[in-house]
């Protein structure tokens, strides 16, 4: 049979065009956007690594002061005597033979000392901060306690991008293990070597890279301009062609929905009674027996035939049988539901699939219909009637089983006088045969 693909609106060149020109719009803003994006994380992370080489750096210049347990410095504007160094330290301030003032600068101090000489040259700043500071300006601000109660739980380095005073700053913090050498200092706060006595903590304003980024965003920019521009001068050319091509595609389609509308008559309906056909019923009941498992509904199929038919069609000949025929289909189909499946299943047999109800509803349907099957004067022939089987859908039941056991009810009919409704309600066993209870 063949196959129609449905026409939709956007098959039409214009909209078609035009949906991939918004397409191809979407496509260039999405490699646009992302391209900034791991541009601006590229940033970060050079941004990362810079902060990371100052503490490096810094930590490098603080081990090799506590190396030596402290600097002697001249005393003078720039650096005053450390009041915050315990008095178990000696020699705080030593006068040289010459005369000159020098005081012990400790690793701390020096650190100090160089991030407020880098803020003022380079805009990046860092101290050393602590949960328990000796210096008062040392205590830890909301981001640095939250890094150094991280370190308390194992994290070895902190750093995020923060948004301080409207300005954005790449921070980053490392813990600072206590020494056998920081003891001299720190032993009265109660430390003990191994300790996390604080961090050293780095803020480099994010604005150092801003030029470099608004320079790459420029070209990316026109670069994905230009990528645009090309996409869209190459759809507006095939748009031109394709119109051409429409009206011919379009006259091909409607003859071809024709065409498939008789073939797909011809394969689910039944040509002499108009009803669905045994090939569309199957394909029906496949999806019905879906749905009840899905949803646990009942389902219920009467199969029956006309008795003695074949003494219809010797006697007064196949034409009248086919009126019959007809006339049954027509009888049948007043009486069913909408959503109940009617179909010739071969021959003079016919099926009825009772959809949403159980055994009992499909007894009573079958024998209204037998009633007004055997009431019914046929043409040529006068009075008719039909033996029924009736089977109930059970979970483990497939298609066949379930035809089988509407089929043997129908039989059994027959085998009990003919004209009359026999139910099968039995459940499918393991050796394939049915267990019924026919009535």
């Amino acid at each position: 049979m063949i196959r129609f693909k449905q026409k939709i609106s956007f098959a039409h060149p214009k909209n078609y065009s035009l949906l991939l020109a918004f397409g191809w719009t979407g496509v260039i803003a999405v490699s646009l956007m992302a391209s900034i994006t791991i541009h601006r994380q590229e940033i970060v992370t050079i941004a990362l690594n810079v902060a990371r080489a100052y503490i490096d750096k810094d930590i490098l210049y603080r081990n090799w002061n506590a190396l030596h347990s402290g600097i002697y410095v001249v005393a003078d504007m720039g650096v005053t005597p450390n009041p915050y160094l315990p008095d178990t330290i000696q020699e705080r301030d030593v006068i040289t033979p010459s005369g000159r003032h020098l005081t012990l600068v400790n690793p701390a101090y020096m650190t100090r000392q160089i991030y407020e000489l880098a803020q003022k040259e380079h805009k990046a700043s860092g101290r050393i901060t602590s949960l328990k500071p000796l210096r008062p300006e040392n205590k830890a601000d909301a981001w640095e306690k939250t890094a150094l109660q991280d370190f308390e739980r194992g994290k070895k380095e902190i750093s995020s991008i923060v948004t301080e005073d409207g300005l954005r700053y790449m921070r980053l913090i490392r813990p600072l293990i206590t020494e056998e050498s920081c003891l001299s200092c720190h032993l009265h706060q109660g430390y003990k070597k191994g300790d996390i006595r604080g961090g050293i903590s780095i803020r480099l304003p994010m604005e150092i890279f801003e030029p470099v980024i608004r320079k790459q965003a420029r070209l990316l920019l026109a670069g994905h301009g230009v990528m645009w521009s090309l996409g869209l001068i190459s759809l507006y050319v095939g748009y031109m062609g394709l119109r051409h091509r429409t009206e011919e595609r379009d006259c091909a389609e409607e003859e071809l929905k024709r065409v498939n509308a008789i073939l797909e008559n011809q394969a689910t309906t039944d040509s002499l009674t108009g009803i669905c056909n045994r090939r569309k019923f199957l394909e029906l009941l496949h999806m019905k027996i879906q749905e009840s498992r899905r949803y646990a509904m009942p389902l219920a199929l009467i199969f029956f035939d006309i008795d003695h038919f074949k003494t219809v069609n010797d006697t007064y000949g196949h034409e009248a049988g086919d009126n019959v025929l007809q006339e049954l289909s027509s009888i049948v189909t007043g009486m069913v539901r909408q959503t109940d499946i009617f179909a010739r299943f071969g021959g003079e047999e016919f099926v009825v699939l009772v959809h949403k109800n159980d055994v009992k509803t499909g007894r009573e349907l079958a024998e209204k219909i037998r009633s007004n099957v055997e009431q019914h004067n046929f043409p040529q022939i006068g009075t008719m009637t039909c033996s029924f089987g009736v089977a109930q859908f059970y979970p483990d039941d497939t298609a066949e089983s379930f035809i089988k056991r509407a089929d043997d009810a129908m039989y059994a009919a027959k085998q009990a006088g003919r004209n009359r409704v026999e139910t099968c309600c039995g459940t499918i066993l393991q050796d394939g045969e049915a267990s019924s209870d026919d009535q």
